[in-house]
């Protein structure tokens, strides 16, 4: 920290002049802000963008000097968000989201996940569901059973390691045989997830089955987890991947992946915005609710993705989705941004959608993670075209060895 610390002149700065002024780029200011270490302010005059302090800017980066030691290009790909890897299966083009060159939002509103996965996997949809379920053995049965008043993760993967021995997902499946294992693992995954038997039925009939939700909430459930299939290359995705270049399993690269359903900072940050939503519906006033989370210093949970700065449309068609049920979560972004910029977030739309089909209470996060198998599965299969292998090294910075003498 500089021994003077910034004046407070007022001065505003741009987004383009406060992301020069610290060195970073604009996708990395945004995320500053995202996670309250910068606070955007309204332009007056252009109400689309967002103005900096430049005394916030400055102490910004004076922090940044006295704690970081200079980053390699490889250290400012991981930490940065930048790209890691080319892929072919979502991305972000031209304002849209893609997989496999679809627009998502689109193709969400008529598609099921087998069909998504089936895109994704690039393998016939009929031979990868077609067939009946996988049996699993009586001690998954009765560890489910055991299991049934768990939380959806913790259970998840408790019955996936008993089920990942029975499971056939090794290096050398081709054509219709690596079809069928894919169908199964997703099918098994569910189960996994719901703490129920494998079944033939659709997937989101499935999850509806184990909610006990009326057939009127089962195309919600159908577009939601189309919606949540893939997502951009995460640190869940990054680990499946890293497995499946050591010639892992499907079951154990999904294994890796899975994991991540523990972790806030993954993406799931549902509780929270489910607490956002009570305190809303308790004080009927969403500008007060907002207004209190900021005289705590608290970043109002759900909003403003840092690598999606003009807003997820994942998002936006699931609050419209929601809305559509009856919520009335669209209704309170524009009086809780005041004179903020907030875009919805997925957990956001999420736990709009958990609500509006009256799904349990942890459902968004069962919801997103289960379908997000389907993604998982295809990032394995994507990165299997690439025989070289991940390595991952680190560069020893800390003292030298201590010379002693006899």
């Amino acid at each position: 920290m500089s021994a003077n610390p910034p004046r407070p002149t007022g001065e505003l700065l741009s987004a383009d002049e406060a992301a020069a002024r610290l060195g970073v780029r604009k996708a990395t200011l945004y995320a500053y802000a995202s996670r309250g270490l910068l606070t955007p302010l309204a332009d007056p005059t252009h109400p689309k963008r967002s103005r900096y302090l430049a005394e916030d800017v400055d102490r910004l980066k004076d922090a940044a000097r006295a704690n970081r030691q200079p980053a390699s290009e490889s250290a400012r790909t991981l930490y940065e968000g930048r790209p890691l890897v080319d892929t072919a299966l979502t991305g972000w083009v031209g304002g849209q989201w893609v997989i496999r060159g679809e627009p998502l939002v689109p193709w969400s509103a008529h598609a099921t996940l087998e069909q998504t996965a089936a895109l994704l996997w690039q393998v016939p949809e009929a031979v990868a569901f077609g067939g009946p379920p996988p049996q699993l053995s009586a001690l998954w049965h009765q560890t489910a059973a055991e299991l049934r008043r768990a939380d959806p993760q913790s259970r998840a993967m408790a019955l996936w390691s008993l089920a990942l021995p029975h499971l056939a997902g090794n290096v050398g499946l081709t054509g219709d045989a690596l079809a069928v294992a894919l169908g199964q693992h997703l099918r098994v995954a569910f189960a996994c997830f719901l703490g129920q038997s494998p079944s033939a039925l659709p997937l989101h009939e499935q999850m509806a089955q184990a909610w006990g939700l009326p057939a009127s909430r089962h195309a919600a459930l159908r577009q939601t987890l189309v919606l949540c299939a893939d997502t951009l290359l995460n640190l869940s995705s990054l680990s499946s991947r890293m497995i499946a270049s050591a010639q892992g399993s499907l079951a154990a690269c999904l294994l890796a992946g899975m994991n991540y359903g523990f972790i806030r900072l993954s993406g799931g940050e549902f509780e929270a915005v489910e607490a956002l939503f009570d305190a809303v519906l308790a004080s009927g006033d969403p500008a007060a609710v907002a207004a209190a989370y900021r005289a705590r210093g608290e970043v109002l949970p759900g909003f403003n993705h840092p690598m999606l700065v003009q807003g997820d449309p994942r998002a936006a068609a699931l609050v419209a989705l929601a809305t559509s049920l009856g919520s009335p979560a669209q209704q309170w972004v524009a009086p809780m941004a005041q004179a903020h910029q907030l875009h919805p977030a997925l957990d956001f739309g999420l736990v709009a959608v958990r609500r509006a089909v009256e799904g349990p209470r942890d459902a968004a996060l069962t919801l997103v993670d289960a379908a997000r198998c389907a993604g998982l599965l295809a990032h394995v299969l994507e990165q299997r075209q690439n025989v070289a292998r991940m390595w991952v090294q680190a560069r020893y910075v800390g003292p030298p060895p201590i010379c002693r003498s006899d």
